[in-house]
């Protein structure tokens, strides 16, 4: 028994000498491919051609449950239309009816603001009234439709239009307001579509910012208002059946049906070499021309003898910097991302802001802000091989890259995420300039065929 362990023990001992004298020749076979196909992984860092910043299209924005009225700054505004309804059916005017009192009630939901110091300054809200009928046409149409004046020009709002960012605020209105409506009848009021189509609706709009001034960085408020707590209320006197003279109180809910906020940029934000300033919503983004893109790559190609038909991108990245100063709010109202979108133009004149298909591959980079690294990184690699195989006739504005901030909503039921510009939060991010020494850089994994 002892000699037959030793002897096994011998077998198993040359077995492992012999397994780890077994040599890989990683060069086997590579006599059968032609020279003219080699391939060498190779990479490049180029300067993004950032053509500055620009401001995406004036938007609308369904925000669903609140409106929006403010500025930020000089260059970035928002106001907010809605419909008006009764709240309660059956509402009896009475006898010899008599307006006492007609106002808004307006409860924040939250505000937002650049610096901590802007959160209860005085701002100027005033009430109009439409002078069109607010519908589903106008709440999925593009924003070129509100370029003219859409509410009457004077104010029906006639005192107390100051609010300093409380909880509540309220405001009187004419009283030829609570007049009109005591003239519909029953049938009117009880019917949302009937009553829609008379009284057309509000617009809550704030100071329009000079564009020619210049404010401090952060200056200003955005203020959302809570609808469903928020009323247009009337109170009035009337006779009863016994003539007795009563008050009544009615209200009336705001939005119900429609609710639009416009958001404008009055002018870009600059592009300055040591920063860039970036907005959400309508405000000014970065952006790079497909031309510019493709002639950069290809002069690059060409200072180092290279055919950009040969080239084959494993990866292309675009990398915007940004520094930290080590304050920790400085964070908070910067975009969780920032990713190439295209802007497209439908058949019926609206624009979409659409991301690239890479964002779809949860394994590329989604540009996602990157608080260690601290940049934004997106993937490029699909949008960039195509652009250099297409004729510089063939590209188009609908080419070109908007640097935006993004969101995803996952439907449960089809499993599938779906991603889009985001047009529902205002966002302020400083990045890097060209100038800076970690500036817009575009990254290059690639390798030429021969």
């Amino acid at each position: 028994m002892k000699h037959t362990g030793v002897l096994l023990s011998l077998a198993l001992l040359a077995a492992c000498c012999l397994a780890s004298c077994i040599h890989t020749d990683d060069t086997l076979g590579s006599a059968l491919v032609p020279s003219s196909q080699d391939i060498t992984i190779q990479t490049a860092t180029l300067d993004l051609p950032l053509q500055g910043m620009r401001a995406s299209d004036d938007l609308q924005s369904r925000l669903t449950g609140s409106v929006t009225v403010g500025n930020i700054g000089t260059d970035f505004y928002s106001e907010g239309l809605m419909t008006i309804t009764a709240s309660t059916d059956s509402i009896v005017w009475g006898k010899n009816s008599t307006v006492q009192r007609v106002y808004l009630s307006m409860v924040r939901d939250t505000a937002l603001v650049m610096r901590d110091d802007q959160l209860y300054i005085p701002q100027n809200i005033y009430v109009h009234r439409l002078n069109f009928e607010l519908d589903s046409t106008h709440v999925n149409a593009t924003h070129d439709r509100f370029k003219g004046q859409y509410y009457d020009p004077e104010p029906i709002s006639t005192g107390g239009f100051v609010y300093t960012g409380d909880d509540a605020w309220s405001v009187e209105l004419k009283k030829e307001i609570g007049e009109e409506l005591l003239r519909f009848p029953m049938a009117t009021l009880d019917s949302a579509q009937l009553f829609m189509k008379q009284f057309y609706g509000i617009c809550l709009r704030g100071d329009y910012p000079e564009s020619s001034l210049t404010a401090p960085d952060g200056e200003g408020r955005l203020n959302l208002f809570d609808l469903s707590s928020s009323y247009l209320i009337i109170n009035w006197d009337y006779d009863d059946d016994a003539g007795v003279r009563k008050r009544a109180t009615a209200y009336f809910s705001l939005g119900a049906y429609h609710v639009l906020n416009l958001y404008r940029t009055l002018r870009t934000t600059s592009a300055s070499a040591d920063q860039l300033v970036v907005q959400g919503l309508s405000g000014s983004k970065p952006y790079v021309s497909a031309r510019a893109l493709k002639e950069s790559v290809e002069d690059w190609a060409a200072g180092n003898g290279i055919s950009p038909e040969d080239i084959v991108i494993a990866k292309a990245s675009v990398e915007f910097p940004f520094e930290y100063s080590g304050q920790s709010t400085q964070l908070d109202h910067y975009a969780a991302s920032l990713y190439p979108c295209q802007r497209v133009v439908d058949d019926n004149g609206i624009a979409y802001y659409s991301p690239l298909a890479e964002i779809n591959d949860t394994s590329l980079e989604g540009g996602s802000i990157d608080r260690s690294q601290l940049y934004y990184k997106s993937n490029i690699s699909l949008y960039l091989q195509d652009l250099l195989s297409q004729e510089d006739s063939d590209i188009d504005d609908e080419d070109d890259l908007w640097f935006m901030p993004t969101y995803s909503y996952y439907n449960s039921n089809t499993g599938t995420t779906y991603y889009y510009a985001d047009n529902y939060f205002y966002t302020q991010t400083t990045l890097n300039g060209t100038s800076a020494l970690r500036h817009p850089v575009l990254k290059l994994t690639y390798s030429v065929l021969k």
